[in-house]
């Protein structure tokens, strides 16, 4: 997301990673970067994430080192042109702030007026979570070369958690934990259906692999499973999340136009915190935390104060060229990006003024 100047950066979120100037016990804990500035100024354009990375090994950590300073003004933001440098207060560390005029000595009260801008929010994943889908897009030639259920073990038709079964497969050394899919559809590019944009992927459960049977054959535990698992069913090595305890939003790298190709049921409108399959990925530079703005298409009208002015041939021939005005769309909701593949990606709409239609257009916010 965009910091526009004068945009105040959430300190809560923000600064306690930039209390990275810390004492050398966090240093030598790893916590701090080696290579970390002595002072730092805020600048227009800053990212929550991008700077703490300046300064913490793990960004994360921010909660670690995170001091509030009850004589800062406004204490819950900070603003671009802020000098932020470490001191301590009965030993322990504490960011102190330059402001302005305001200088580090407090003589005496100070009345002064500045305009605030909205913060950078920064979301916590436990606020939208549970509108993420673990399904998964891969090509089909990844889809070919999984592993796949031969043969359930115990007597019942359905395979579900705490059964045993057979797989077969080309199997990665040193991996046990597998997830369990099923495709059910195929995406094609709206624009050129000979481009191919990836097998979406059912998630089913996951399981563990118990003993090896031949070089081809495992024997696997279901762990867990969500749904009805069958014979046929693949396995792919369990993912990593890529996203942390905080989200930090981004705007895409360059500039990016997509659709929402799909919602995750048959749906044709989804409304906030629907996950949305969009048709942008990895190739396109789009990263988990990425913002979009979905923008609704524009209309056309008659302009007719304007047909009003023109001459009876000028009329004529206006209306059999079918000539229109065109006006602009507008913004009517923002997707969050939580899980990107090649050529598609996967993201939850964070706020919509109107109900999100298929096709409609993605651009960068």
């Amino acid at each position: 997301m965009k910091i526009e100047h004068r945009q105040a950066i959430s300190t809560i979120v923000f600064c306690a990673s930039l209390l990275l100037f810390n004492g050398l016990s966090l240093a030598q804990g790893g916590l701090l970067r080696s290579d970390r500035p002595d002072t730092y100024t805020v600048q227009d354009g800053d990212s929550l994430w991008t700077i703490a990375g300046q300064f913490l090994q793990d960004p994360e950590r921010w909660p670690d080192v995170w001091r509030p300073d009850p004589y800062l003004d406004n204490a819950d933001f900070i603003y671009p042109g802020d000098t932020l440098r470490i001191g301590y207060v009965d030993g322990a560390p504490r960011v102190l702030v330059q402001r302005g005029d305001r200088s580090e000595t407090r003589l005496g009260p100070v009345m002064r007026e500045e305009t605030l801008s909205s913060a950078i929010p920064a979301i916590p994943l436990e606020a939208i979570e549970n509108s993420f889908t673990r399904n998964r897009i891969i090509n089909q030639e990844l889809l070919q070369a999984a592993p796949y259920i031969v043969q359930n073990l115990g007597d019942n038709l359905a395979i579900a958690t705490g059964d045993e079964i057979f797989a077969r497969g080309q199997w990665p050394i040193g991996t046990t934990s597998f997830e369990v899919y099923r495709p059910f559809r195929e995406h094609e590019d709206p624009d050129d259906d000979d481009i191919h944009l990836g097998v979406e992927l059912e998630y089913l459960g996951f399981a563990s692999i118990t003993d090896v049977e031949s070089s081809e054959v495992r024997r696997l535990l279901i762990n867990n499973s969500s749904k009805e698992i069958r014979v046929g069913d693949r396995l792919l090595v369990r993912e990593e999340s890529a996203i942390g305890a905080t989200i930090f939003p981004t705007e895409p790298q360059a500039g990016i136009e997509g659709h929402v190709l799909a919602f995750l049921g048959n749906e044709t409108m989804a409304s906030q915190l629907d996950t949305v399959v969009v048709d942008l990925g990895t190739f396109d530079n789009l990263a988990v935390g990425d913002v979009l703005a979905v923008v609704k298409e524009g209309s056309e009208v008659i302009d007719g104060i304007e047909r009003e002015r023109m001459s009876f041939r000028q009329r004529i021939r206006a209306l059999f060229s079918n000539d229109r005005l065109e006006l602009p769309g507008d913004e009517i909701g923002t997707v969050l990006v939580y899980r990107t593949f090649e050529r598609m990606s996967y993201g939850v709409i964070l706020n919509s003024v109107e109900p999100i239609e298929l096709n409609s257009r993605l651009i960068s916010p």
